[in-house]
């Protein structure tokens, strides 16, 4: 599994639990990253000096490798919040020979929209998809991270509005178009792997907070552990 995002800390929103799960399982998982996130917000009080945050997240994100189970990681280096001003043809270019390299079965990165518009997913989208489009290995599925509409409200009862087929892989045949990964076994991991990014445990608990109690460890009851307890991927039409 490759996943390609374009800050520390995507990863674990996003995909944690699935790529601790798909470890656990006997498979491989490789992080391409695209900025250092040196533009990011902090918590109050800071954990560094601006200047600082660049290398501070680095560290955070290879701890977070460590800890969901992602065997490489390859940075980019590309200016945080600058990444759509970055040379299309290379940026691609530079994602497709990390995919020649490890040839996976599937890759995952943000669809069109970014999530919520963010100008970097949505830019980290484009380059993954032209990558893709070049080197991608015969049989491989490109996915995009998606979010239940019920983590907006945080409301657990009605996830993703009717939740799409469920599905232990991202990859091989027979995968559908949606898949809802099951990662009860891996929350755990998710949690840790979440804490790993210590300068952004401010998004991290306006994320989460009402879900999980991140200073006690208590999960906030059985709907809020229903819903922690998947990850959402939708396959790329386009790259099928």
């Amino acid at each position: 599994m490759l996943l390609v995002f374009a800050h520390p800390d995507d990863e674990a929103f996003f995909t944690a639990g699935t790529v601790a799960r798909h470890v656990r399982e006997g498979g491989e998982a490789a992080l391409v990253c695209a900025t250092p996130g040196d533009r990011g917000s902090q918590p109050d009080p800071p954990v560094c000096l601006p200047a600082e945050l660049g290398r501070v997240r680095t560290a955070e994100l290879r701890r977070a490798c460590r800890t969901m189970g992602a065997g490489q990681l390859t940075l980019l280096g590309y200016g945080d919040g600058r990444l759509a001003e970055a040379d299309p043809e290379e940026a691609a270019g530079r994602i497709a020979r990390v995919m020649a390299r490890y040839r996976p079965s599937a890759v995952v990165t943000f669809g069109p929209e970014g999530i919520y518009r963010h100008p970097d997913h949505m830019a980290i989208h484009r380059f993954t998809l032209e990558a893709f489009r070049q080197a991608a290995p015969e049989g491989a599925r490109l996915w995009y991270v998606a979010l239940a509409s019920a983590f907006w409200r945080h409301d657990a009862r009605d996830p993703m509005g009717g939740a799409p087929e469920s599905s232990a892989s991202l990859g091989g045949e027979g995968t559908p178009a949606e898949a809802v990964i099951d990662i009860a076994t891996t929350l755990e991991t998710k949690l840790e792997t979440l804490l790993c990014h210590r300068s952004q445990r401010h998004n991290v608990e306006r994320a989460f907070g009402a879900l999980y109690d991140f200073d006690r460890g208590i999960i906030a009851g059985p709907e809020a552990r229903a819903f922690l307890e998947r990850e959402y991927f939708t396959a790329s039409p386009a790259a099928s």
